[in-house]
């Protein structure tokens, strides 16, 4: 296991990512080692997305021009602290598909694909990441939903959440297509394809949504 040049130990242990330090998770990132990878970067990403998103409707809770939306703002933070413990377990679950699919990628062809374990494996290295992918679209569509009802000191940080939840759509679109190569059935690829190309294209729609309603008010 390579070692981390910051403290001369070795990187926690991929079941253990998220209690290392952010410089250590950043330095592990940079390392020549297969995990953290854009999966869990991306993962990542998208909980901090969802973290951004709630600190925005944390500050506007409760002030009095916003009252009368106090309904929505306590559902949409119930939301966005749900999709961001979710992101966090996505983290591990791409970190563990890769773990699961690794080994395959040295046996020759017609090997793995005997193996009942292959299919299972291929799944879960497209199911991880397209995940992350919707989670991020619904962060995406709540930041969108909830410009009106934001405090306006606080507008540039819901800014914020909604780019990081948009490109991190764009990263699980990338994780998603790069291992579809891997699904020994050429329609379901395509299906697969389309899906993924169409998440992107609705998070593409709402940012520039997004982007032009908030620059005029920042």
């Amino acid at each position: 296991m390579t070692d981390n040049p910051n403290t001369g130990k070795p990187f926690p242990l991929p079941t253990d990512i998220l209690n290392a330090t952010v410089r250590d998770f950043i330095t592990a990132t940079a390392a020549r080692t297969p995990t953290p990878g854009g999966g869990s970067v991306a993962a990542l990403a998208g909980a901090l997305a969802a973290s951004l998103a709630e600190m925005s409707m944390q500050y506007t809770l409760g002030k009095k021009q916003f009252e009368i939306y106090r309904g929505a703002i306590t559902t949409a933070i119930d939301q966005l602290r749900k999709a961001a413990g979710l992101m966090q377990e996505l983290v591990y679950e791409d970190m563990a598909s890769y773990q699961a699919i690794s080994g395959f990628m040295k046996m020759p062809v017609e090997q793995r694909l005997q193996d009942p374990n292959y299919l299972p494996a291929v799944v879960a290295t497209i199911q991880a990441p397209r995940s992350v992918g919707g989670l991020a679209l619904h962060i995406l569509e709540l930041s969108h939903e909830l410009l009106n009802k934001c405090t306006p000191l606080l507008l540039s940080d819901l800014g914020a959440a909604a780019a990081l939840a948009h490109a991190t759509v764009h990263v699980a679109e990338f994780n998603v297509l790069v291992n579809l190569r891997l699904l020994p059935n050429p329609q379901e690829m395509e299906e697969e394809r389309k899906q993924v190309s169409d998440m992107a294209l609705q998070a593409d729609r709402l940012w520039h949504k997004v982007h032009d309603a908030l620059l005029p008010r920042l």
